[in-house]
């Protein structure tokens, strides 16, 4: 949490909160999380990837690592 907090700005605090369901994710955490992680920003909204325009998961960067690929357009 230490490392969320010096990165986005949001306290460690609101981070662990979020982590262990004592409060939910609010549009301003959202936003500094995609600062943070861009290639994210559209699955944090939405749920959803857009791997052509390199909006994917963590999931799915993993996946790419482990394979040692990158996403492949469409």
């Amino acid at each position: 949490m230490p490392w969320l907090e010096k990165n986005t700005g949001v306290s460690a605090k609101i981070w662990s909160n979020i982590k262990y369901k004592a409060q939910k994710m609010k549009a301003e955490e959202l936003a500094a999380l995609a600062k943070v992680y861009p290639e994210y920003a559209y699955w944090l909204a939405t749920g959803l990837e857009i791997p052509e325009a390199g909006q994917i998961s963590p999931m799915t960067k993993r996946t790419h690592k482990d394979l040692k690929t990158g996403p492949q357009a469409g």
